[in-house]
């Protein structure tokens, strides 16, 4: 065998470990904590500006998603969180404009 197959065969399996298989079972595992509040809004934040602006108070955007997700949301948090979200997708906006892409991640300025 050669040196390079020595190599690449250990890089596979350790001793009696098969590190592929391993890899493999590690990314059947199922996560078994919450999503950080903020990267449930980034996914909720157009739905969550949407309603805001059809008069949906954010106190009870708040009530609703710390019932649906089982993590606690309060108003005030909230607002902060989407203000810091908003300020993200501007700056990505910007950037992408100065990478001369076109970008409309941006809702509110």
């Amino acid at each position: 065998m050669s040196m390079s197959e020595e190599f690449n065969r250990n890089k596979r399996s350790i001793g009696s470990i098969d590190i592929e298989a391993l890899k493999g079972s590690l990314r059947q595992l199922q996560p078994t904590r919450l999503p950080s509040k903020i990267a449930v809004l980034r996914e909720l934040l157009e739905v969550v500006d949407q309603m805001h602006d059809s008069g949906v108070s954010y106190a009870d955007i708040a009530a609703h998603l710390t019932e649906k997700t089982e993590i606690e949301f309060k108003e005030g948090a909230l607002k902060s969180m989407l203000s810091k979200l908003r300020k993200e997708a501007k700056a990505q906006a910007a950037s992408a404009l100065r990478n001369g892409q076109s970008s409309d991640t941006s809702r509110r300025g």
